[in-house]
């Protein structure tokens, strides 16, 4: 077998792997009635663009990403151009109501609740076209009574084929 042959039989046994060997499996997750401020926080924490929501049974029933953030400043773009046109005091004094209100939300407010998901023996290559025809990023797994296990990041996918690509 070339060289060749061997790097092309180790990407393509990546795709029939399950995705419980690499899930992160320590989640950091969020409940729906969290506020943005503490989501934002956890997220700052943990160095992770999105968070799944879970209930009290550990069953995930959302997810949080900072695409719904970005999503969320948006309804308050018209607010803040009318800004412009009061004094700078009354400006700032606005802006930190602003801030602070959003920081107040809850998270249910905000999370995505259609959560496209996996279980541990989903293969590698199921997993990636899963999170490309839902256009997603984090994948959370979970177990035969929906508790969730872990999640699977395209980050996590993109190490695997990294480490397998030829040095």
């Amino acid at each position: 077998m070339t060289q060749h042959s061997k790097e092309v039989t180790s990407l393509g046994n990546i795709y029939r792997r399950p995705v419980s060997e690499i899930m992160s499996r320590d989640v950091v997750s969020l409940s729906a009635g969290d506020t943005i401020h503490e989501a934002l926080a956890l997220m700052g924490e943990n160095r992770v663009s999105a968070l799944p929501v879970v209930n009290r049974h550990n069953q995930c029933v959302g997810i949080l990403s900072t695409s719904d953030l970005v999503d969320m400043t948006r309804d308050v773009d018209d607010d803040i151009y009318h800004l412009d046109m009061v004094d700078p005091t009354t400006k700032r004094f606005l802006l930190d109501r602003l801030a602070h209100s959003m920081g107040t939300e809850s998270v249910q407010s905000f999370m995505s609740e259609a959560v496209t998901k996996a279980t541990p023996d989903t293969t590698i290559g199921k997993a990636l076209r899963e999170m490309l025809q839902n256009r997603i990023h984090h994948l959370p797994i979970i177990n035969e009574d929906d508790s969730l296990m872990g999640i699977v990041s395209t980050m996590d996918i993109l190490a695997e084929f990294a480490d397998a690509a030829p040095r």
